[in-house]
């Protein structure tokens, strides 16, 4: 049976690997020409920033904050629309 310490680890281990492709991702996108994109991406990176203390925090008090899962879903979306986002100068 995994125990709460060990769900927490998964899951910062998880996130962690999603910061880094966060960040890679981010450093494509730094030729953004037009404003609007680059406050897109200004703004992504301050979300970026708020789950990144999230995690520490996590890590140093981890049952309660498991049990909250509204952060992680907001990274989903946060790391969604980056993806859109580098797509957009990729193409």
């Amino acid at each position: 049976m995994t125990t709460l310490d060990e769900l927490v680890e998964r899951h910062v281990t998880e996130y962690n690997a999603r910061l880094k492709h966060f960040d890679e991702m981010a450093e494509k996108a730094e030729s953004l020409e037009e404003q609007r994109d680059r406050e897109e991406l200004a703004e992504l990176r301050a979300h970026r920033s708020q789950f990144a203390d999230f995690l520490h925090e996590l890590k140093h008090s981890p049952s309660q904050k498991l049990l909250d899962s509204g952060p992680m879903a907001i990274w989903d979306v946060v790391a969604d629309r980056l993806e859109k986002l580098v797509a957009k100068i990729i193409h």
